[in-house]
């Protein structure tokens, strides 16, 4: 199964939001791969065998020449694939770093939608019941 199929059959039901989020998640998701894959070695395209240093060094070195906020949706989308992988609350603390500019902040705002804190989807209407 090539990259782009494994990041969208991970990702695909399991994450809330717009298609077109969805979308930029599954594309930043598969670069993300294809780095790891390319720094790490044959067989790491696969999510489900990322460890947290796998996606600490992609934050830390691979995103390092670009944009703050290019940064953070880089960040954005490895916790989407985290949480969509039930590690989240395992990793977070390890993929902590410059690239969140929110965390120095504090914990205000609305919490992320991520698979583990989604609302659930209402039952579709049934004029029959």
């Amino acid at each position: 199964m090539n990259t782009t199929q494994l990041i969208k059959n991970l990702l695909q039901h399991s994450t809330p939001g717009a298609k077109s989020v969805i979308d930029r998640h599954m594309q930043r998701g598969t670069i993300i791969a294809d780095s790891i894959a390319r720094h790490f070695g044959e067989g790491m395209e696969n999510p489900r065998r990322w460890q947290a240093k796998h996606l600490q060094w992609f934050l830390k070195v691979h995103t390092a020449p670009m944009k703050p906020s290019s940064r953070y949706d880089y960040w954005r989308s490895c916790r989407v694939l985290v949480s969509a992988l039930g590690k989240w609350s395992d990793w977070e603390p390890h993929l902590r770093g410059d690239w969140n500019p929110h965390q120095r902040k504090g914990q205000g705002g609305r919490p992320a939608k991520t698979p583990g804190n989604a609302k659930p989807t209402p039952a579709p209407y049934s004029p029959n019941t």
